[in-house]
């Protein structure tokens, strides 16, 4: 009886506990639930971040920046380099005090240009002299509208697994960003200020602030590279940041396909840059173009690359058949090659809404339905199936008999195609 009690008394305390976790666990919030057990801060230079696995944080700001710098080079290290974590705060300063800031470091400026000369140092005079220079034409432009000022703040952390790694890693950085002028240093004794202005909350808790102009602030955003173009293909010009050659191929493997659109406004060199890469592609990659040219303004390309211009008018004696058909060459999704296919499907579904198109435009008719529609599409695939033309190419070919060369493109003769008259 004794033992039946205590085995009683046991499952109630179990139960007990049980439900006491069940609630702890339903009072958690995700934040909670993800949140490593602890972060100590207690050092002056980097953070314990106490979890399954310990791991150790160290934050820097940016102390200093260059007085030029190239796009988009100036922070790439500072979102590339392993571990790291970066947020930039900005700010946009009202023009009243972007003014009043201004005047002031010009009045500063000029006061020292004036000390540096009375003590004879053209050296120092003349690099003040050029600083107020463009100080004064910043203001100007500020006062016209055209640029702004900003205020920003960078901050990173690096995180690692080792005291040492992190001394690393944090040499390593400096050494990196050194190579670009950007100075920066730890954030000695507030690396737990500096780590949750790092965090995504929008509150920043260091103010090392850096001036920006609306020129200079596009080089704070995440850009990986200033090179643009393929490895291979026809130069199209220079890139302006680097002075490399800038090559483009419109076939290469990386593009998901060939489609290509140019905008520009009127007299931009729209124009130009297409006939440029039509020639070229032409002479460097045999690539053969064809240009639907309602102005003529493409006669003198294609008669200098030995092209032919074909005119197509009411008077002209050269006409489009609809019915023609060739093979095309595609790329098979799962080998990767290229191989010829005869798409006689699309071409019938192509005629037939062209003779649709035109039976609109010429009766203006609304007997035109989807059953006229079905009754053009037959007649067209008709017309396919009595010359024997099918999905498969050598169908579009005449069988020749006694041909020496069988299999070659060269030794075979294409079939006549099928026109309008056929239909009638």
């Amino acid at each position: 009886m004794a033992r039946k009690q205590q085995k009683e008394k046991i499952q109630n305390q179990f139960r007990e506990n049980q439900d006491d976790d069940v609630k702890i666990l339903k009072k958690k919030t995700i934040k909670e639930l993800i949140s490593p057990s602890g972060i100590d801060a207690s050092n002056i230079d980097h953070l314990e971040i106490i979890s399954n696995t310990k791991r150790y944080a160290r934050s820097f700001f940016v102390s200093s920046l260059p007085r030029m710098c190239t796009f988009p080079e100036l922070f790439r290290d500072m979102y590339m380099f392993g571990d790291i974590n970066t947020s930039i705060y900005i700010n946009p300063i009202k023009e009243e005090k972007s003014q009043n800031d201004l005047n002031r470091v010009i009045n500063e400026l000029e006061t020292e240009r004036i000390m540096a000369s009375d003590k004879g140092n053209i050296n120092r005079e003349s690099t003040v002299a050029q600083k107020r220079f463009e100080a004064e034409q910043l203001r100007d432009e500020i006062a016209a509208g055209f640029n702004k000022l900003f205020e920003a703040s960078i901050i990173s952390t690096i995180f690692t697994y080792s005291l040492e790694e992190l001394d690393r890693e944090s040499k390593l950085l400096s050494s990196e960003m050194s190579k670009s002028l950007v100075g920066i240093k730890t954030a000695w004794g507030i690396q737990e200020d500096a780590f949750k202005s790092n965090l995504p909350f929008m509150d920043n808790r260091i103010k090392k602030t850096h001036s920006f102009d609306r020129n200079s602030m596009g080089t704070v955003f995440p850009f990986t590279t200033s090179e643009v173009g393929h490895p291979t293909g026809v130069p199209l010009g220079f890139n302006k940041q680097t002075g490399t050659p800038i090559l483009f191929d419109n076939f290469h493997s990386s593009l998901t396909n060939y489609n290509m659109v140019i905008f520009a406004k009127s007299g931009a060199g729209k124009s130009v840059t297409m006939k440029t890469l039509i020639s070229r592609s032409s002479v460097l990659m045999g690539i053969e173009s064809l240009a639907l040219d309602a102005e003529g303004e493409y006669t003198i390309v294609a008669e200098s690359l030995g092209g032919i211009n074909v005119v197509i008018s009411p008077t002209s004696k050269t006409i489009i058949n609809l019915f023609d058909v060739e093979t095309e060459m595609v790329k098979d999704e799962i080998t990767g090659k290229e191989r010829i296919t005869l798409n006689i499907e699309n071409k019938v579904e192509d005629v037939t809404q062209a003779l649709v198109t035109m039976a609109r435009g010429s009766t203006r008719s609304d007997e035109v339905n989807e059953l006229t529609k079905q009754i053009i599409a037959e007649s067209v695939a008709e017309e396919y199936v009595d010359l024997g033309i099918n999905s498969n190419p050598d169908s579009l070919y005449k069988q020749l008999a006694g041909s020496i060369m069988q299999g070659n493109i060269f030794s075979k003769e294409k079939k006549d195609m099928p026109t309008i008259r056929f239909l009638v």
